[in-house]
């Protein structure tokens, strides 16, 4: 037979939040950088996406203009396909290599910012400070660091709202894009196609 411990008669010591005196900084530059680099990063994909956007429908076009030539019973080499991929290929790694480029920078500056903010917060008596180490997760540093300095500051939070107004753009762009681009693509095969019948 088990014995029942009794409740205890004291209620649970919760441990206090540390807080900073009134009226310290919850921002600082770096903290700055890192919210902004969301927003950079966005328009470093969109710059990719319209870069692309021109090629990509020039080698839709063009491929499809062989399938018109192959329907008509027009005999089409494998060198006329490379010498399209050829032409086309340039502006497309050129889109890549630009967009891949800006993209690392604003990373690298965000993992930098990240851990300069870490050590600025330090100096300015945060007992508490959100790692910098999450800067390699893009947008989680400037919307943790946001939560940990509120609830020592009891203000703050406008790095996250930016980090996430960022992501969602992101998302959006994104999608818009690429539906955008489908849409494009099947209209330039249609225009293409229908000279066939």
């Amino acid at each position: 037979m088990s014995a029942s411990v009794p409740p205890s008669p004291w209620p649970p010591a919760v441990a206090a939040e540390p807080r900073v005196p009134r009226g310290t900084p919850v921002y600082t530059a770096w903290g700055w950088v890192t919210a902004w680099t969301t927003v950079a990063a966005v328009v470093a994909s969109a710059l990719m996406m319209w870069l692309m956007t021109g090629p990509m429908l020039d080698y839709v076009r063009r491929i499809v203009e062989l399938s018109t030539l192959s329907a008509t019973g027009t005999r089409v080499s494998p060198g006329v396909v490379l010498s399209i991929m050829s032409d086309v290929m340039p502006g497309l790694m050129t889109a890549s290599l630009v967009g891949t480029l800006l993209s690392w920078a604003l990373y690298a500056l965000a993992i930098v910012a990240g851990y300069r903010d870490y050590v600025e917060l330090g100096r300015l008596g945060y007992p508490k400070r959100f790692h910098w180490a999450w800067s390699f997760l893009s947008p989680v540093y400037p919307i943790g660091r946001a939560v940990v300095v509120r609830r020592q500051a009891g203000a703050g939070s406008a790095t996250m709202w930016i980090a996430l107004a960022a992501t969602a753009a992101s998302l959006l762009v994104s999608f818009g894009w690429t539906f955008w681009l489908m849409f494009a693509m099947f209209d330039v095969m249609r225009a293409g196609l229908g000279t066939i019948a």
